[in-house]
């Protein structure tokens, strides 16, 4: 016998619940030759022959888990589920803490959780799954055996974070791309339980390491960047992850977007008008283009882009209320306010219009009776929304009833302390109370909150003033 071969039966014979002195390879109930018969014939594609030697094994030796668990791994692999378990439970009820019984059963728990949307499975069947799959790949993975099974940690990992357990993803997972650092789909995931723990840093990391060599992964790790407020670096990801995907919209637009974060407008108009020219059905394109026009400095631009595509898209709303803003940027007040008018028409119950052309009225302090009444009616529509509820204070204020401003613009105040234009308001109705200090505070959050749609010099004057009070 050669000596490597002495060396694997040696070794298998521990598995067993006896040890003969010698193994006769002429015998055919020796369930050691039995064992090493079957890894042999399975691999050498007889799965049939590999089961029935498998199957004579455990009849010469019935108290063996392990010969049980190899049966079990051998019925898992032919896809024969049931089979699988059924061979699994018996090697657990003569050794409860077998491993590869419990991995296989781990295994097979998974695969019904994995199978539950086409099967219609009611969410407490599939809770329970999850919870079975884990207990069992748990004591598993604690075995020396699984140390380099790269499979049991990655599935422990995806169950982890489907049960919304965020550390114990990230520990499984890092095992996965210790064992593989270049696995991508170990890496996603990894990245994506760091996200869980809102280690948005750990995440980006995660993905890094590998982008170069796996633009596959650039997208995500975009998405990451975005959160983590590094626009400029989550545009150059984009503009890797089109190298994979130069089709997609969906990433075109985001690396638009980036650029606009990055305050990159005149490259963002430039991305925002390729993706208009390839998709001339996504109106987004062209809103985005516009209003990085609007920001790079060129507003007569921005509403030539809009306008044709408001004419060829009427009922939009969104491309409506966009050219409507630039309208009123560009000072263009009748034909803001007729745009609105033309939605109301068709939508009479729309809230955001109601709300949009009251607002609208107001800002300009003009017929601040109807701008009233259009906001109310907003209001019974949506009772609770901050923007509906200061575009009602601001027009109170507007018609000089300073208490019933601040009735309505002080709760919206509160729900959006980050809104720059609320607050702004917020400070207006308080300068106008005498209430100097509170007027500061406002004014202050306005400076610090969004920057959107707020003449930032004009607030720093009322806070000039307001300082200059309080002395």
């Amino acid at each position: 016998m050669p000596q490597h071969r002495a060396v694997l039966v040696l070794t298998l014979a521990g598995l067993f619940s006896g040890a003969p002195d010698r193994v006769d390879a002429q015998t055919t109930t020796n369930p050691y030759f039995e064992f090493v018969m079957a890894r042999r014939l399975e691999g050498q594609g007889d799965v049939a022959g590999a089961l029935a030697a498998l199957e004579r094994a455990a009849a010469a030796d019935p108290k063996s888990a392990s010969i049980r668990a190899e049966i079990a791994g051998l019925e898992f692999r032919r896809n024969r589920r049931d089979e699988a378990e059924k061979a699994a439970r018996e090697a657990l009820a003569l050794d409860e803490k077998n491993p590869d019984a419990h991995r296989i059963l781990g295994f097979t728990y998974t695969n019904r959780v994995d199978a539950a949307p086409t099967r219609g499975a009611q969410p407490a069947d599939l809770a329970a799954n999850v919870r079975e799959a884990i207990s069992h790949l748990e004591i598993a993975s604690a075995s020396p055996a699984s140390a380099s099974d790269i499979n049991v940690f990655l599935t422990l990992g995806r169950l982890y974070l489907r049960n919304g357990d965020g550390e114990k993803a990230v520990q499984a997972l890092t095992r996965v791309v210790s064992l593989n650092p270049n696995f991508v789909q170990g890496r996603l995931s990894l990245s994506q339980a760091f996200s869980m723990t809102g280690d948005l840093e750990g995440a980006i990391e995660s993905l890094a390491a590998i982008v170069d060599d796996e633009p596959r992964v650039a997208a995500t790790l975009g998405q990451y960047l975005e959160r983590a407020g590094r626009p400029r670096e989550a545009a150059d990801a984009y503009s890797k992850a089109l190298e994979v995907t130069p089709t997609s919209r969906d990433i075109k637009f985001r690396l638009a977007a980036s650029l606009f974060s990055a305050m990159a407008f005149a490259e963002a108009a430039e991305a925002s008008a390729v993706g208009q020219r390839e998709h001339p059905d996504d109106s987004r394109f062209p809103r985005l283009r516009a209003r990085s026009l609007v920001e790079a400095g060129a507003p007569g631009r921005a509403i030539d882009v809009l306008e044709p595509v408001a004419r060829a898209n009427p009922t939009d709303n969104t491309v409506q209320f966009a050219l409507a803003d630039l309208y009123n940027g560009a000072g263009r007040f009748p034909e803001a306010e007729k745009l609105v008018r033309q939605v109301l028409t068709r939508e009479p119950s729309n809230a955001g219009a109601l709300n949009y052309l009251g607002y609208l009225l107001a800002d300009r302090g003009q017929q601040l009776d109807e701008a009233i009444g259009l906001v109310k009616r907003a209001l019974d529509l949506d009772p609770d929304n901050p923007s509906y509820l200061d575009s009602l204070g601001w027009a109170y204020y507007r018609r000089g009833d300073v208490s019933e401003a601040q009735k309505y613009l002080a709760p919206a105040a509160d729900k959006l302390p980050k809104n720059s234009v609320i607050q702004d308001h917020m400070g207006d109705v308080f300068a106008r109370l005498g209430r100097w200090q509170d007027a500061l505070s406002a004014w202050t959050r306005a400076l610090e909150g969004d920057g959107e749609s707020i003449n930032r010099a004009a607030i720093e004057k009322k806070v000039q003033d307001a300082r200059g009070r309080i002395r």
